[in-house]
């Protein structure tokens, strides 16, 4: 598959968490990269960045999202909704 498909690939939200942190995690490794390697990059921990596949952390969101090709939003909508 290459790349520019990949980046197709749209996230339908799961409700249930561990589905989605593993669909990220999985999303990540196909555009070879990782949570370690995004904490490295944006000065956190790899813990603070793994957290917040769970729980909200602006800080952290933004550079998961926009490594996977999307907005935070898209990612977690429960987070954003108004």
């Amino acid at each position: 598959m290459e790349l520019m498909e990949i980046k197709k690939i749209k996230y339908q939200a799961a409700n249930d968490v561990n589905q989605r942190r593993e669909w990220i995690k999985f999303q990540l490794r196909i555009r070879g990269t990782s949570l370690a390697l995004l904490a490295r990059e944006n000065g956190v921990s790899r813990q603070a960045m793994s957290a917040a596949l769970v729980k909200p952390s602006k800080r952290c969101e933004q550079p998961i999202a926009h490594a996977i090709g999307m907005q935070p939003h898209e990612v977690w909508p429960e987070r954003y909704e108004k």
